[in-house]
């Protein structure tokens, strides 16, 4: 499904008007008449019922009064946030219509206390919201929250934002929300899915221009795409057709992080493993990975790997077809100097996650010297450090911050967010499983496997990247079936994956 920004939104408004004719006053009565229809299938059920619709300013109101001429039938009561003579433009026309056709409305007014209502339509701001919600707004949208009845919001729930899924205090929490031409890419993200409600997306007439916007070309992942990245195992493969993956990962106290990350490929089809170990700890990885194969680096007896690890490393590069890189590294700055060296030498695809994308803080312009495909996978914090700035920056500006720094970044990024984006080029990819049970330990390493495996198969980065990722979340969200997001650790995902992708293939 296609996704746009509040940008983009407002810059397919203005190009179906300004150059393919179509009138401003057309588009808010085809979106008035859709949310009307979908105002009377959730009422289906109930008798006489009684619509409050509250209107703010701009377009979003104006949908709302759009919407009130197509609901006569029923009892039907216009509440507007702003004065009469601030209601302007197309949203004036649908006003006057519901004024011509006695429609009560009530301009500024205090809250009705004592209002009864079966559905409360909430056409206040829609994406027009940056920030927390001003007091005029707010109050409106604590009325409607503390109300017994369902509610639908117009392209977006009141509070939300329409780029980053980040919500304000008192926030309308929707039932159903009616999306115009396209779903909003804030929908998806973060606290999205939780305000929204169930969301339609509406045609409302306008013209086939969506993917020559401006702007990345944001979409959510399809489950039909799955097979795509799944290569067919033919019956007569063998183990060094299956995919030989290098994992540079673990040191002293994070040993786990290693053992995830190789299991996390071996669980998904690899077949065969070099997981490097430094020296001095070398047996926990023998005694833990007994299908894998380890390779004993020497450390010097300090329980991470160092430069001088290199040259045995490097030794497997003919062998492997992919290098996982990263996960329990460590922030020691001779294990980041090994990091970079085997970053900028490899001719082998990259995974590069957690402790390898040390070698790149505020040193982004490193990137452009990796020879091979690659790809990273940071989560939100790692993300902010790669840049330097705050998390709040990354808030307030997004998706800006993300658009702006793939347009130099030559490999795929992973940002392991709320849900997880898969980007390359000027494409964006949002993962829309997943569940809240996944923020603990070792999860990222597990994926980091998943990914390498695909990758060792001969899929693309790109590919192997959403469909890892995708993999990655319907394993965790099989499990909180049954045994609910807490608890849930990584570990769990590796039984469960190997039948997630039987029922895929």
């Amino acid at each position: 499904m296609k996704l746009l920004t509040t940008k983009q939104s407002r810059l397919l408004d203005r190009i179906s008007m300004d150059e393919h004719g179509i009138l401003g006053v057309d588009l808010m009565g085809a979106a008035g008449k859709a949310i009307a229809s979908e105002a009377i299938s959730m009422l289906a059920e109930i008798h006489d019922p009684r619509i409050i619709i509250l209107c703010g300013k701009g377009n979003n109101g104006g949908d709302g009064f759009a919407a009130a001429i197509h609901l006569t039938d029923y009892h039907v009561h216009l509440y507007s946030i702003i004065d009469e003579n601030e209601i302007i433009d197309d949203a004036a026309h649908f006003h006057q219509q519901c004024q011509e056709m006695g429609i009560p409305i009530e301009y500024d007014s205090e809250i009705p206390i004592d209002a009864k209502c079966d559905l409360i339509i909430d056409a206040i701001l829609g994406t027009g919201i940056k920030g927390e919600l001003k007091e005029n707004i707010s109050k409106w949208t604590q009325w409607i929250n503390n109300q017994n009845c369902s509610v639908l919001s117009v392209d977006c729930p009141t509070g939300l934002d329409g780029n980053n899924g980040s919500v304000s205090h008192h926030t309308v929490k929707a039932s159903t929300t009616v999306t115009m031409g396209f779903s909003k890419l804030g929908l998806h993200l973060k606290h999205g899915p939780e305000f929204s409600g169930k969301i339609n997306v509406v045609d409302i007439g306008f013209p086939d221009v969506a993917d020559d916007l401006d702007g990345f070309h944001w979409s959510t992942f399809e489950q039909i795409r799955l097979m795509d990245g799944l290569p067919k195992v033919s019956v007569d493969t063998y183990k060094h057709n299956q995919g030989k993956i290098l994992i540079v990962a673990g040191s002293k106290g994070m040993t786990g992080a290693a053992v995830l990350s190789t299991f996390g490929a071996l669980r998904s089809g690899a077949g065969l493993t070099v997981t490097c170990a430094p020296a001095s700890i070398e047996d926990i990885y023998e005694k833990t990975i007994i299908e894998g194969m380890t390779l004993g680096c020497d450390d010097n007896g300090y329980g991470y790997l160092i430069e001088e690890s290199y040259e045995k490393i490097s030794s497997k590069f003919d062998w492997c077809d992919t290098i996982i890189i990263g996960p329990g590294l460590g922030d020691n700055e001779a294990t980041t100097q090994l990091a970079e060296k085997v970053m900028l030498n490899s001719p082998k695809p990259l995974v590069i996650d957690a402790d390898a994308l040390r070698v790149f803080d505020r040193k982004t312009e490193l990137f452009k010297h990796i020879k091979a495909p690659f790809i990273i996978t940071p989560h939100e914090g790692e993300f902010c450090r790669l840049l330097n700035i705050s998390r709040d920056i990354f808030n307030d500006e997004f998706p800006t911050v993300i658009e702006d720094f793939m347009e130099s970044f030559p490999g795929v990024l992973v940002l392991k967010n709320a849900p997880t984006i898969i980007l390359y080029m000027d494409n964006a990819v949002v993962n829309t499983s997943g569940n809240p049970g996944m923020a603990t330990a070792g999860m990222g390493d597990v994926l980091t496997g998943i990914i390498g495996t695909l990758i060792s198969q001969g899929v693309d980065i790109f590919t192997a990247a959403q469909t890892g990722v995708n993999i990655h979340s319907l394993t965790a969200d099989r499990i909180v079936e049954t045994k609910g997001h807490r608890g849930l650790i990584a570990s769990d995902l590796l039984n469960e994956l190997p039948g997630i992708l039987r029922e895929i293939e």
